[in-house]
């Protein structure tokens, strides 16, 4: 049986993916090794599922429409830049989120539900992020660059729909394929 490979994200508005997309190619000269994600691949992870089979998908649509009636939609402000795992020598680079609790409890949501069905997710602390880069050889300093973006404002996430998306990889980059959809809406939760 074929496995997909899914995750669960919240997507991204056009505008925000055209600042994001203008602040990569401001960055492109200060870090020309980078491999700097699509515009159109931008996303907000949630959840990643790795590899599941079709039928664990179809559990996951069931529990992932749970999740509307847990949550009203909401925004955040994307600002400042960082790096995983850290600035001196960096591996990813993202965008944060503020404020971050509400993601945090989005997340939490998320996983009580999907845990409840006797889904498996990743374990650990959630970061919310968004990934805009990645390094793979040398890994320059970006504590001064970190630094001078830390507090620009680049734009505001509304968190009022998750989606689930099978990730499939190709030589040119991934393709992301919205396979379930689901919003968050106010009505549901009075």
């Amino acid at each position: 049986m074929a496995s997909l490979r899914v995750f669960l994200a919240i997507p991204l508005p056009g505008p925000l993916q055209d600042s994001i997309a203008a602040l990569q190619r401001d960055l492109r000269a200060q870090i020309p090794l980078a491999r700097w994600t699509r515009s159109e691949n931008l996303h907000l992870t949630l959840h990643f599922f790795g590899e599941i089979t079709q039928e664990y998908l179809e559990k996951l649509k069931v529990s992932v429409l749970s999740v509307k009636g847990c949550q009203r939609p909401f925004s955040v402000e994307v600002k400042g830049l960082g790096a995983f795992p850290g600035p001196r020598r960096p591996r990813v680079i993202w965008l944060g989120l503020e404020p971050g609790d509400q993601l945090r409890q989005l997340h939490a949501n998320c996983m009580g539900i999907l845990l409840e069905a006797g889904l498996v997710t990743a374990p650990g602390p959630y970061t919310p992020h968004l990934t805009i880069g990645r390094l793979r050889q040398q890994k320059p300093d970006l504590t001064d660059l970190c630094n001078s973006v830390a507090r620009s404002p680049i734009g505001r996430l509304p968190v009022d729909r998750l989606v689930l998306y099978e990730s499939r990889l190709h030589p040119g980059g991934a393709e992301h394929i919205p396979r379930l959809t689901v919003k968050l809406d106010d009505e549901s939760n009075r």
